[in-house]
């Protein structure tokens, strides 16, 4: 859905854009489209054990809120245990890296300027269910996730 960015808009519970992507499910609930590329915000359904590898944004600062379930943030030298009510902000240019430390976690993802939704669109599966992704998902090629990398101002420092 492409809107004007002076066009307000209302999205309800499991709408939006949603790539399986890291293991999770993402639901874009608006992306740089819809906010003349000031703003992405996904929300995002994770299992244990999933997050990013260790990486740093060259163009945009990236936040995220822990509604439900605990994860465990590593940005810059410390690291946080972040439940449900938790903010986290990490910087651009800043190396960090998250990891779902509970059963199941539900959190959104605020990136500004927007952009970042452009890397999971390449990098993920278009969802067919709001659900987690099946477990016989094929990975996508590393050339293919490094490029992208690159091409979208992001550093992967770890794999």
């Amino acid at each position: 859905m492409t809107l004007k960015v002076e066009s307000p808009y209302i999205l309800a519970e499991g709408e939006g854009e949603a790539p399986w992507f890291s293991g999770g499910l993402l639901t874009y609930k608006t992306t740089g489209d819809q906010t003349g590329g000031r703003l992405a915000i996904a929300e995002v359904l994770a299992p244990e054990g999933t997050g990013s590898p260790k990486h740093l944004h060259h163009h945009e600062d990236e936040a995220w809120y822990v509604i439900d379930g605990e994860l465990t943030f590593f940005v810059g030298e410390t690291q946080h245990l972040a439940g449900p009510g938790s903010f986290v902000f990490g910087p651009r240019r800043v190396e960090h890296r998250f990891e779902v430390t509970s059963p199941q976690a539900r959190f959104l993802i605020l990136v500004t300027p927007a952009g970042f939704e452009d890397f999971t669109r390449i990098c993920g599966h278009p969802a067919t269910s709001p659900t987690m992704p099946p477990p016989d998902l094929p990975p996508k090629d590393v050339q293919l996730l490094m490029d992208a990398a690159r091409v979208h101002g992001l550093e992967i420092l770890d794999s």
